[in-house]
């Protein structure tokens, strides 16, 4: 039955990042996984053939919780810079978040290890490269942004945002910045983003 088979993979996707949290990808076994969700180590592989794979499942699952939903005001907002403002602060407060930054350590301590970096690459980040730089594509259109290669604008956006708070908080420099930081950071990084790349002055009345 499709609804049954749907509630057992959620099942072992909840009960893997459970385990990832607590204990580390290295140190995370198939069988504990296998265990904990409440089924035999053959089900869980009918489900996902390697731990990388269902790593890369956890970290999608949330982030269709958690970070696509951010996405939403590209898609929805009129003003470019509020459109813009709104987004970021969003995006940052869940980068930011303590699971979420546990699962991008687990990541980048694997990625030399196997495919996992790609994986997660292709599932998570280039997902949201591509949608943001597909929104300053059409912002380019209207004249609101310099013409510019729109991969390369997403990704300086994307550098200034993750600058600062985002590596102190990935290296365990500092815990979660308040809104209040959040918000002043990502309004010197929008400064310096719209000198770059904006055609005209940007009011925030």
């Amino acid at each position: 039955m499709r609804v049954k088979s749907e509630t057992k993979r959620q099942g072992i996707i909840d009960a893997a990042a459970e385990i990832f949290m607590e204990q580390g990808f290295s140190a995370t076994s198939m069988s504990e996984i296998a265990n904990r969700a409440g089924g035999s180590k053959a089900t869980l592989y009918s489900y996902f053939p390697s731990k990388e794979e269902l790593f890369c499942e956890v970290m999608r699952d949330l982030c269709t919780a958690r970070v696509q939903p951010v996405f939403t005001v590209l898609e929805t907002g009129e003003q470019l810079a509020e459109t813009l403002e709104t987004f970021a602060i969003g995006f940052l407060r869940e980068i930011l978040s303590p699971d979420l930054l546990a699962i991008r350590r687990m990541m980048l301590t694997e990625a030399g290890r196997s495919n996992i970096g790609q994986l997660f690459y292709n599932e998570g980040p280039k997902v949201g490269r591509t949608r943001i730089a597909h929104y300053l594509e059409q912002q380019m259109q209207l004249g609101l942004l310099k013409q510019a290669d729109p991969w390369r604008a997403a990704l300086h956006l994307l550098a200034l945002l993750t600058s600062e708070l985002a590596d102190e908080c990935l290296w365990g420099v500092r815990q979660k910045p308040t809104d209040q930081e959040i918000a002043e950071h990502v309004r010197s990084a929008l400064t310096v983003f719209f000198a770059a790349y904006g055609t005209q002055p940007i009011s925030r009345e």
